[in-house]
């Protein structure tokens, strides 16, 4: 007897085929998103370790300049030069300490996979932050982490 009835929908193993398809691929993009993210932040924290040098070279001038009661840095963050931010001769082997508390608390930053302050005076930094050290007061190392720790920027600026 012939069926008259077209042939309707899809059968239980076209379905399964389908859904196993769609669970593959599904696998595939979520790995390749996780790893472009990742790559990602590491970006991040090394364009803006890269962007503090110039900022961090003219501090380290200003400090060690002769003129130590001139207002030349922003100290505090705040946009503008004034009575509130240190002088020169205050800068002077405290440049490192400054910036990393002015970063940490006037912008607040924070690193990109864990919730803590995202610049660090601590000598190696933590995973995923970056470090200001002051290694005299007329040089001063820059030093960004990744996420397991492993070093993705550093940089030693000298006067």
């Amino acid at each position: 007897m012939k069926n008259i009835r077209p042939h309707l929908g899809f059968s239980l193993i076209e379905l399964l085929i389908i859904i196993s398809i769609i669970n593959v691929l599904a696998a595939v993009s979520t790995v390749l998103y996780l790893g472009v993210r990742d790559r990602a932040k590491v970006s991040s924290i090394v364009r803006t370790a890269e962007s503090a040098k110039p900022e961090l070279e003219f501090w380290l001038q200003s400090s060690l300049s002769n003129n130590v009661n001139f207002r030349e840095v922003d100290t505090n963050f705040d946009g503008k030069i004034d009575a509130n931010d240190k002088t020169n001769g205050e800068l002077f082997n405290h440049v490192a300490e400054t910036y990393v508390e002015g970063r940490n608390s006037a912008l607040n930053e924070f690193s990109p996979w864990f919730d803590v302050p995202l610049w660090s005076q601590d000598n190696p930094p933590p995973a995923g932050t970056i470090g200001v050290i002051q290694l005299s007061p007329r040089s001063l190392k820059i030093i960004a982490k990744g996420k397991s720790g492993d070093t993705v920027y550093e940089q030693v600026l000298t006067d």
